[in-house]
Order: C-alpha cells, then structure tokens, then sequence
C-alpha cells in the first residue's frame, strides 16, 4: 500500500485517512518532539490526544529523534507520502491554512496522494512545513 508519514507533536488533522484508506493508503503518525524539556509532548500525552482526536492510526513515539531527522522533518506537522516502492513523491504541508481548516484552497496532502494512487507525478512535490518547530534534543 502507499504510505503517509506525517510527523507530529501538535495537532494533526487526519481526513485524508478517511478518504484515501480504502484505496490502500496507511497513515502512520510521528511524534519527535524532545519529552525531557517539552513533558506534554510525551508518549502517555500523545496516547491522551490521539484518544482526544479520534485518531484511527498509528500514532509512534520517536524517542531518538532519529526518524525526523532521517526524513528531515521541521515541524509538526510535516508530511511525507511514500508510494508502493517507498519512493518519496510529497513532502510538506497538509494544506495552504494551518490555523483555518475551513478557508484550505489547496489541500497539498490530498491532492498529491491523489495524483500517486491514479499513477501519476503530483504537480506539487515540495511545500514548506507549516506549524510548531520539532522541539529537539
């Protein structure tokens, strides 16, 4: 199946999920963010806002740092959509307004997964990260 990652420590918004998990989507979620100096950022406050959310995914806790700094994430949430083979097609913004879900004009995320799962390049490969700054170790 074709795979999001998105990388997350605030919240993430998931609709895509709902939309695209039929078409053999799976939406995994990352949280990076350094639980020592951020203690709301920890995995029993993450288990908390992915009850609070409704989340029907995996949401993984990376203690290391190690995979956001592999895919070079910079804020969460900063997404990364994976076709079949693991090739790197989308990385960026879910969408053109972090603080307002109701005024998106481009649904970056959805239009690029789109795009893959018809088999084709999505016309928008690279967006700039929108939101808090992974807060590193």
């Amino acid at each position: 199946g074709k795979v999001i990652v998105g990388v997350a420590g605030c919240v993430v918004g998931a609709d895509s999920n709902q939309s695209h998990a039929a078409r053999g989507v799976t939406l995994v979620a990352i949280g990076s963010n350094d639980a020592t100096r951020y203690p709301d950022d920890d995995f029993a406050h993450m288990k908390e806002r992915a009850e609070e959310q409704g989340f029907n995914f995996p949401y993984l806790r990376d203690e290391t740092q190690e995979i956001a700094r592999a895919y070079g994430a910079t804020h969460t949430p900063h997404v990364f959509l994976l076709d079949a083979q693991g090739v790197l097609r989308y990385q960026g913004a879910i969408d053109d307004n972090y603080e307002d879900p109701g005024s998106v004009e481009f649904a970056f995320l959805r239009d690029a997964l789109d795009a893959v799962l018809d088999g084709k390049t999505p016309k928008v490969a690279v967006t700039d990260a929108v939101g808090c700054t992974i807060k590193w170790k």
